[in-house]
């Protein structure tokens, strides 16, 4: 469960926020004058997240080498796809 703090009461209550994120599977976003500003997850989540954008860029460089892109055409076309993705989500 995904749960909001701000930075002081998180520093406050910084060991039992760990025992919840450790023990529970709790998920804490850590807000700093009123905006995000930080997420704090169990590590079994962060080590997914690390092994899924490694696997992302692996099949970027894989897709690159067979479309025959240059890193320049390449860092275009991502840069276009994230706009297009971001402009839906927002």
């Amino acid at each position: 469960m995904e749960k909001g703090l701000g930075v002081t009461q998180a520093r406050k209550n910084f060991s039992d926020l760990i025992e919840k994120v450790y023990y529970q599977g709790d998920s804490y976003i850590i807000s700093r004058h009123g905006k995000p500003a930080a997420a704090v997850v169990p590590v079994q989540v962060y080590e997914n997240w690390k092994q899924q954008r490694e696997e992302f860029f692996t099949l970027l460089r894989e897709l690159q080498s067979e479309a025959d892109l240059d890193e320049q055409e390449a860092k275009e076309l991502a840069s276009e796809a994230l706009a297009a993705v971001r402009s839906k989500a927002g």
